[in-house]
């Protein structure tokens, strides 16, 4: 039987982040960083660093929730799978088992608790089982705010192609504008395309680092996600619709 353990993506997502503060540190050392935003003209490089932190603070706090939700939701499912036979009932808004143990307030209670509602409102349990709509509707609100972060991902990824665009044409800006070929003309045009060529590597550099990344948080926020609506699926559709369906 699978154990879980309390806040097991937030250890997870503290365990991830600590290998990329690691490895940031190890390319302090080696002055990668430092010629990250020297040889950067665009300062492209400097917008996605900061894309990334925003996109870690905001993976933060919703890792932190999601592994809250799942806790207290873990406590719900163990509470129900207990009861012979259940006598759900509403008071304020809150979920009662047998008349005297409220369940804590999560996403699987929120979800038996309009599940409840739905099914004093049904013909037969069959037909709500039947209906998926509202589980749907609990997977969006659960899935929707990590959207933003996939779309900032793809959009660091973007920028750091533009870099290389931009790099590319300070190459080539450097190369149109000689007017002779001496020696030290030939040492400005050089440095000048080894500029723009670092510029160009740098931001795709960035671009992509940041981007896998990002995505790699918010893929740990999607899988947690989709574990908490399957139990969430299986608790009601076992354990809880047979049982309110007897009473």
């Amino acid at each position: 039987m699978k154990q879980h353990h309390e806040h097991n993506l937030l250890l997870r997502w503290f365990i991830l982040t600590g290998l990329i503060i690691f490895a940031l540190t190890v390319a302090w050392n080696e002055g990668i960083i430092y010629a990250l935003f020297s040889v950067d003209q665009s300062n492209i490089c400097w917008v996605i660093a900061l894309t990334y932190l925003l996109v870690t603070l905001h993976c933060a706090k919703r890792i932190y929730m999601l592994s809250s939700q799942a806790n207290l939701s873990m406590q719900v499912n163990d509470i129900i799978k207990n009861e012979v036979k259940l006598d759900l009932t509403i008071r304020d808004e809150k979920v009662i088992i047998d008349s005297n143990v409220k369940l804590p307030d999560c996403f699987m209670s929120e979800y038996i608790r309009d599940l409840h509602y739905r099914y004093n409102n049904k013909n037969s349990a069959e037909d709500l089982i039947s209906s998926t709509d509202l589980i749907e509707v609990y997977e969006s609100r659960l899935k929707g705010p990590q959207e933003i972060g996939w779309f900032v991902s793809d959009m660091m990824l973007k920028l750091g192609l533009l870099g290389t665009i931009v790099g590319f044409i300070f190459m080539l800006g450097s190369v149109a504008n000689i007017a002779d070929f001496d020696v030290s003309g030939m040492q400005k045009i050089l440095k000048h395309m080894s500029n723009g060529m670092g510029t160009a590597l740098y931001t795709t550099l960035a671009g992509l680092t940041c981007s896998l990344l990002s995505a790699t948080q918010y893929h740990m926020l999607d899988r947690h996600a989709d574990e908490l609506i399957e139990l969430t699926r299986h608790l009601t559709q076992v354990h809880i619709i047979p049982k309110i369906s007897g009473n």
